[in-house]
């Protein structure tokens, strides 16, 4: 008697029961320590540093090269002046002015102080009646000289022993002119004295 072969029967989940344990969500992969991120936080920030480096490193470079380059600036001869270009419209050099201006200030250029002196004389009229009276004589008078040269206040500083004589002359030199005193290079007005001679001709 052949006995019968056992047959399997396949049950079907059920779909009200949980899933197994495979089909369960994998848990969060755990996070890197703290040490790990500071480690490559500093590497980031050491490779930024080494990049500022290079970039500062070829400016360098390349300003180096263009100073390299520029043309040596003229040798300048040690002693002499370094002629400096004029910005005066005036086409006298700069050297030449210094020496003029040089010049005035130098005493030794300057006129040497003198008194008035005359320029011009008019003749003074022989009074008819000191000429009739034989009266002769040298009037001395004290003139007062402005800075142009012009005779101002006139007083007797030595008669002659004459009254038409002495006024003759005062009137005279009233018409006279002066080249002016010089004081520091300077006209000034000043006082000077004036001999005037009165002679008769006795020929």
């Amino acid at each position: 008697m052949v006995a019968p072969t056992p047959t399997r029967t396949r049950t079907m989940p059920d779909p009200n029961q949980p899933r197994p344990e495979a089909d369960a969500p994998s848990p969060p992969a755990p996070s890197p320590p703290a040490a790990a991120r500071r480690g490559r936080g500093a590497l980031s920030l050491l490779l930024w540093l080494l990049l500022l480096v290079v970039i500062i490193a070829t400016a360098w470079y390349f300003l180096g090269r263009g100073e390299e380059h520029a043309p040596p600036p003229a040798p300048v001869p040690i002693g002499e002046p370094v002629p400096e270009a004029s910005r005066s419209p005036v086409s006298t050099p700069p050297a030449s002015r210094d020496i003029t201006a040089r010049e005035r200030a130098s005493p030794s250029m300057r006129l040497p102080d003198r008194e008035a002196q005359p320029l011009t004389r008019a003749v003074p009229a022989y009074p008819d009646t000191a000429r009739r009276a034989g009266a002769e004589g040298t009037v001395v008078l004290q003139v007062e000289v402005d800075a142009n040269g012009r005779p101002g206040d006139i007083t007797v500083a030595r008669r002659s022993g004459s009254r038409e004589l002495d006024r003759a002359a005062e009137q005279a030199v009233r018409s006279w002119t002066f080249e002016p005193a010089m004081r520091d290079g300077k006209p000034v007005a000043s006082t000077v004295q004036v001999p005037v001679d009165f002679h008769l001709d006795r020929r």
